[in-house]
């Protein structure tokens, strides 16, 4: 791989190219993205909701071409590749991490108060936010090989920021299935060690693990991560509490476990709520989430598709948010009062950057959308070796023999890597990834230009993994020991100064120019424009569906049409007036029995007004002269318009009529209707 840099062309006209050589391994790990992209290129008075949606960074050919090559590797054999990253999880792992990496792993609000502008604010959030994303990626390319996935919009890491702040108690939810992988040591660090506030974790989806298992990840994640203050167990299917022991399972049991700990954090606390950061920017007071009649918050964070929306939906007994199987669903935070001592508080699922976790236990722990999966095969390598049953049998594949796997390889279809096996025919064939897929699709009947379409049929294949067609599960560790900071989440000390602000991704706002703002937003509150105010954009009829936006294009096209017809027939009308008096009085230009030009300037004498003559009975009575027209006003304008409230399906507008010549128009909104 080859790294260029381009510089301004020399006084000779050719353009000089600085070319630096890479290895593939540091080279893998480069991504490109825009401004846009990642939330940062938007206005001053940047919106809460617009923008809300998951930017991961998108992967080059060659490394989806590098690991395509690899699938035909065995299972159970080294994967000769130098961007190969091995999964590194383990509870040891998380307590041994360094704290300030660890710090670095989240990018942490700057600090702000009530005084601060949002279009402040929004630049400061900005700048610290481009500073993080380049500390994460200088970290990616240091430890090289192929990056992991993580979220990269500044708007989704707003609703988690405040989500936070918010609550009194966060519960942490994750998948039973992988704990490890869905517990982000720099999440845990921040509620524990930089908000001080009570954490505990609720394992999810507790119906796909053994009650022997959870047990025994309850136990270390309890025990054997610092931070956290409590787990609890949760599934929709119906579970015996018997079979869990002391591991606390149920709806009721996750509210009474964070009414305790919060408790018992307001007892070590000395009685004062759970305080969110030092607001340094004016007064310095401390900002805390306020109680509402006794009521404490619980904020449920986590990673997308760990059945958060769901879990909210179980607890409130309803369908009250939105659920989808597709992660990063849910946009922005909700917040729902549950009883008189209970708030909840959905957040959308957020990605951290984990260095020790490759993307293909990302797919299949379903936090990278199925339709971003470029290939399936690594990550189908990594269920094979996690499944309880052979992957091969719950598919239901007959194990192909090496005459079989010969043929493959003289039609170029390379399924399995021929100088890493033995070649003798009463041995059996190992399978890998892509020999498991080129059978499925024979079996299947999935071809492509006359032979297996081997993507196809992994991209099935992990879509039943995905959709819990095909159980797995990682195994508890089998021996862990307790961390020092196993205690209460009070206790545990940073290992540095939560004030330094080059931790802290602090940005100078010296630069900042508010007085453009400032001069607009009270313009719009003059003009009591809230939702400008707040940088919502409003909602004009027609603009929520194409069928629509097609509709009002027609309204408004049949509206043009029918305001020329008025204008001509009004010109029309005005030019036969005018004829009607030319010939009253005898003259014969129709043009000179109006206002002329020269009339109008006063060089010329206007002539002496005439009334027309009496009208018989049978002559038709003459039409009222249109107003002039102005800015606002046309030909068809005149004081006939009548304003009236009507119904149109389900909105209620005013409807303008012309008295005799029946032309109506529709508004929604009353400003247009005085305009």
């Amino acid at each position: 791989a080859i790294k260029t840099s381009q510089n301004g062309p020399p006084p000779g006209g050719s353009k000089e190219l600085n070319t630096n050589l890479l290895d593939f391994r540091t080279a893998a790990a480069v991504s490109e993205f825009t401004l846009a992209d990642r939330g940062l290129d938007v206005s001053k008075t940047a919106s809460t909701k617009t923008g809300v949606k998951t930017v991961f960074a998108g992967e080059s050919w060659i490394n989806v071409d590098h690991r395509i090559r690899a699938a035909a590797v065995p299972i159970g054999m080294a994967i000769k590749d130098v961007a190969f990253n091995a999964e590194a999880l383990s509870v040891e792992g998380v307590e041994a991490m360094p704290k300030k990496l660890v710090r670095r792993l989240m990018p942490r609000r700057p600090d702000w108060s009530f005084d601060v502008s949002g279009g402040r604010l929004h630049f400061r959030e900005s700048q610290g936010f481009k500073q993080w994303l380049q500390d994460i990626q200088e970290m990616i390319s240091d430890r090289g090989g192929y990056p992991p996935a993580f979220e990269q919009n500044l708007q989704v890491w707003r609703q988690l920021w405040r989500v936070l702040e918010r609550c009194h108690v966060a519960a942490l939810v994750v998948d039973a299935r992988h704990p490890l992988l869905h517990l982000p040591p720099a999440l845990v660090y921040h509620v524990a060690c930089t908000l001080k506030k009570p954490l505990i974790v609720v394992m999810n989806k507790l119906d796909t693990v053994t009650p022997k298992e959870a047990l025994a990840w309850a136990d270390c994640v309890r025990y054997g991560i610092p931070g956290i203050a409590g787990v609890v167990g949760y599934s929709k299917e119906s579970l015996r509490s018997d079979d869990y022991g002391s591991l606390k399972i149920g709806r009721e049991a996750l509210i009474n476990e964070c009414h305790r700990v919060y408790e018992e954090h307001l007892k070590t606390n000395g009685g004062e709520g759970a305080p969110a950061r030092d607001a340094v920017v004016g007064e310095g007071d401390k900002l805390q989430p306020r109680l509402e009649d006794g009521r404490i918050m619980i904020g449920l964070v986590g990673h997308p598709n760990v059945g958060k929306s769901s879990l909210v939906n179980c607890i409130m007994g309803g369908n009250f948010v939105s659920v989808k199987a597709t992660p990063g669903h849910t946009k922005t935070l909700q917040t729902l009062m549950l009883d008189d001592r209970t708030c909840l508080c959905d957040s959308p699922g957020v990605v951290f950057p984990r260095l020790e976790v490759p993307r293909e236990v990302q797919i299949v722990g379903m936090l990278i959308p199925l339709a971003q999966v470029r290939e399936p095969f690594s990550a189908l390598r990594w269920v094979m070796q996690h499944t309880r049953t052979p992957l091969y049998e719950q598919l239901g594949l007959k194990k192909p023999t090496i005459q079989q796997v010969l043929e493959l390889h003289e039609n170029g279809i390379e399924a399995l890597k021929l100088d890493e096996i033995n070649l003798e025919e009463d041995k059996d064939v190992p399978w890998s990834p892509m020999l498991m897929c080129v059978q499925y699709a024979n079996q299947r009947g999935l071809v492509t230009r006359g032979g297996p379409d081997a993507l196809r049929a992994g991209m099935e294949i992990l879509e039943k993994v995905l959709d819990g067609k095909v159980p797995y599960a990682v195994a508890p560790p089998p021996s862990w020991k307790r961390c020092e900071g196993s205690a209460p989440c009070a206790e545990v000390k940073p290992a540095f100064d939560d004030s330094d602000e080059e931790s802290d991704y602090q940005a100078e706002d010296a630069d900042y120019e508010s007085e453009k703002e400032d001069a607009k937003a009270a313009e719009l509150i003059a003009k009591g424009d809230l939702m400008g105010f707040f940088g919502e954009e409003r909602q004009a009829p027609g603009s929520h569906s194409i069928a629509s936006r097609k509709r009002q294009t027609r309204i408004e096209k049949k509206f043009e049409e029918d305001r020329t017809a008025v204008a001509m027939e009004a010109e029309k009308e005005e030019a036969e007036d005018r004829q009607a008096l030319a010939l009253a009085t005898g003259n014969e230009d129709p043009a000179s029995a109006g206002l002329s030009t020269e009339v109008e300037q006063g060089s010329v004498q206007p002539p002496v007004e005439i009334s027309p003559p009496q009208r018989g009975p049978s002559e038709p009575k003459p039409r009222p002269a249109p107003a002039p027209a102005g800015p606002s006003a046309g030909p068809y304008w005149e004081a006939e318009f009548k304003a009236a409230p009507s119904f149109q399906g389900r909105r209620l507008g005013w409807v303008f009529k012309l008295d005799h010549r029946g032309l109506g128009y529709y508004c929604d909104k009353k400003e247009e209707a005085d305009h």
